[in-house]
């Protein structure tokens, strides 16, 4: 989880954070993937500067970072669907850090988001639930309660449906999220970063190489399963 960072939200202009507005209606006929990046619980865009100017830095790559309407996945989800048509993209990349992992994964998996997307990288993501979060109301954070009618629904059947490439990462650093919520069953590929806390997943170095790593690596880069 993650609180709002208002100097952050100043800073992103100057690092030139893509928005929908500015975007044009396709992404490039040639080159990788289109990016989506999906922040955490009570975040917003910003939360991505660093990334996106490590992409831009990179290779010049499209990348839009979403700023979602609330903390309710499924009202994300949707939302996330629908940015998807808008942007006009037949194939993308989607990355969602925290709580931004479910709203991504709701999306894949309930709302046919697997007929677009080819890889799915989660950071940080209480896959299922951290205890905490049981305190919060279900529309602002309390889908994350391991008990939550959410989490059962999205955690039932396969973790990994369609034909995507599953990568979930945690840092060794995270103290909010514990390393057994972030795993997903079946064909998931699963890396941990060193010294990495919770908060810090979209400025890290590491966590930005194995992102980089899971959406352009192919079938066959998987440094590790869980099963």
């Amino acid at each position: 989880m993650r609180d709002r960072r208002p100097m952050r939200r100043l800073a992103v202009a100057a690092l030139a954070l893509l928005s929908l507005t500015a975007l044009p209606a396709t992404s490039r006929a040639a080159g990788p993937d289109p990016v989506l990046l999906i922040h955490g619980w009570r975040a917003d865009a910003s939360a991505w500067a660093v990334m996106v100017q490590r992409f831009a830095d990179r290779d010049g790559r499209t990348v839009v970072a979403l700023t979602l309407p609330g903390d309710d996945n499924v009202v994300n989800g949707k939302y996330i669907r629908d940015q998807v048509v808008a942007l006009n993209w037949s194939r993308l990349d989607i990355v969602g850090v925290s709580m931004g992992g479910l709203s991504s994964r709701y999306y894949l998996k309930t709302l046919n988001g697997t007929a677009s997307v080819d890889a799915y990288v989660s950071l940080g993501t209480p896959q299922y639930g951290i205890w905490g979060a049981c305190l919060l109301p279900q529309s602002q954070g309390g889908q994350m309660c391991p008990t939550s009618s959410f989490l059962k629904a999205l955690n039932t059947g396969d973790d990994t449906p369609g034909t995507v490439r599953y990568m979930t990462l945690w840092g060794k650093a995270d103290t909010t999220v514990p390393q057994s919520a972030t795993k997903l069953d079946g064909g998931a590929c699963y890396v941990t970063v060193p010294n990495v806390v919770h908060t810090a997943y979209e400025e890290d170095e590491n966590v930005f190489n194995a992102v980089v790593q899971a959406i352009d690596g192919g079938d066959t880069w998987c440094p590790g399963t869980f099963k």
